[in-house]
């Protein structure tokens, strides 16, 4: 380092020490100088890794009726293993070589060089990774509204079609893949599931590898599978899950295998209906939940009522979480600070380099308002959200030592109409039922609820307790079959 720079070191010096209280004297800035400098020196020798992958073939932009597809590509890998022969897509803020990645945005130019982990264990089952999908702007809504490429369209609604993995929820409603990914923060996997009539499995948090995933809340953030019933959404969810060492959070985690509850009989299980989100719901939602708890007691499983306390106060601690945590990582360039999920230089020059003026007004809110809520008094709100958080992660615990799974509804209304998701409140009311599971870890599947009478898409929602997949498998299927 130059004499010329010696002054910005000690004016940055003075900063740090101002952040933590403490005053330097001359001797401490000279000695601290010193030691950056020999650190600075140690660290220049070291370089990050370049993750390559075998690009994808054929790219193309997408152009079918419901504006799912972002991009189709072309990219295969063996023909064997359990997906073999599935056409299956993810989300834009999920990496495929050769494919540009935009999360949404039309302030992001990137173009991967490299497979997240669960492309490259989609391609290892066999299958065939054919395009990547629209989402909201960062992952930061539920309806498709705030998508920089066009919204998407409901292939089973006038409605919208959910949030934020919207084009992942249509392709697979419109028959237009066998299966897809989705990323799931608040129900963002769940939430288009219940809206578009298909299955949307969020598994148990950190059970599935998020390394070239472009995380929007980390403490928050889950891959999860959509598809048209849940014997293929287990089997996704089955060959992507597991530890990688390039996401060290997953290190030391089990993995379940969902497709274990495929054949089990439900009957004896135990399941508890929500009273309290039967009541935060529409009429018409709640009895259709109620019909299948009545399906569930044909199959012999025993159900009771249930209350969650703490349920409705969730959304928001949801969303105070979520807002401190995707400020701090657009702040630090992408960067997760401890275990992370995966670092990736690329991602990195990309979100530090990427045109500010471009992003869309609920993206530029969310950051201001975060920003200035997170430093005005100093992550308080973050703080005591996390403590609620706990609190509310120990009743469902509980909840769970006396039944097998929790049932509610996925989403407490229909798909609303385009335009209606106006407020804060209407953002809440659309988590309000997905969101506390992704603050407490626990799997969650959303299947399609059957109505002789027809009528707009509704989820039935099956909570069970942390990696066991296999009984909200054997639940779902249940539901599926019917009596």
């Amino acid at each position: 380092m130059t004499d010329d720079s010696t002054p910005q070191l000690a004016e940055l010096l003075d900063r740090a020490a101002e952040t933590y209280g403490l005053t330097l004297s001359t001797g401490e800035r000279e000695a601290y100088e010193t030691e950056i400098q020999n650190t600075e020196a140690l660290l220049a020798g070291l370089e990050p890794t370049a993750f390559e992958s075998a690009p994808a073939e054929n790219v193309s932009e997408g152009d079918d009726e419901y504006n799912a597809f972002l991009y189709t590509c072309e990219l295969s890998g063996p023909d064997s293993g359990a997906l073999d022969g599935m056409e299956v897509a993810v989300k834009d803020n999920i990496a495929v070589a050769g494919v540009p990645m935009t999360c949404g945005s039309a302030a992001v130019d990137f173009e991967p060089s490299y497979h997240a982990a669960v492309t490259e264990r989609l391609l290892d089952s066999g299958s065939r990774v054919v395009g990547t999908t629209n989402m909201d702007e960062f992952a930061y809504f539920t309806t498709s509204e705030t998508c920089a490429h066009g919204p998407v369209t409901n292939p089973n609604s006038d409605g919208v079609p959910g949030g934020s993995s919207s084009g992942s929820g249509a392709a697979v409603a419109a028959g237009l893949v066998d299966a897809a990914l989705g990323t799931d923060t608040g129900g963002s996997v769940r939430i288009p599931a219940s809206y578009c009539g298909v299955v949307g499995f969020k598994p148990t948090f950190r059970s599935v590898p998020r390394f070239g995933f472009a995380d929007l809340a980390s403490s928050l953030d889950h891959i999860g599978s959509l598809a048209p019933d849940v014997e293929t959404a287990a089997t996704v969810l089955a060959a992507i899950n597991g530890p990688d060492v390039r996401d060290p959070s997953t290190d030391g985690v089990p993995t379940p295998d969902p497709t274990a509850g495929l054949d089990t009989d439900p009957d004896g299980l135990r399941a508890g209906v929500v009273t309290n989100a039967q009541r935060r719901s529409d009429d018409a939602v709640a009895e259709r939940i109620e019909a299948e708890a009545e399906r569930l007691e044909s199959a012999g499983v025993t159900v009771e009522e249930v209350s969650l306390p703490g349920l409705d106060m969730q959304p928001l601690v949801n969303s105070a979480v979520t807002a401190v945590e995707f400020t701090a990582l657009v702040a630090q360039a992408g960067q997760d600070i401890g275990v992370g999920t995966g670092y990736s230089e690329q991602w990195r020059e990309a979100v530090a380099t990427m045109d500010a003026e471009q992003l869309g007004e609920n993206i530029r809110a969310r950051l201001v308002v975060g920003r200035t809520l997170a430093t005005s008094d100093d992550s308080a709100g973050y703080v005591a959200a996390q403590n609620t958080r706990q609190q509310f992660r120990e009743v469902v615990d509980d909840r769970l030592t006396e039944y097998d799974a929790l049932i509610l509804p996925t989403t407490p209304t229909t798909a609303p109409e385009f335009g209606s998701v106006e407020t804060d409140a209407d953002l809440l009311d659309t988590i309000a039922l997905t969101s506390p599971f992704n603050l407490t870890g626990h799997p969650a599947l959303s299947v399609p609820s059957r109505s002789e009478s027809g009528g707009e898409p509704v989820g039935c929602q099956v909570v069970t307790d942390h990696f066991d997949e296999a009984t909200a498998v054997t639940l779902g299927r249940a539901l599926e079959r019917g009596s």
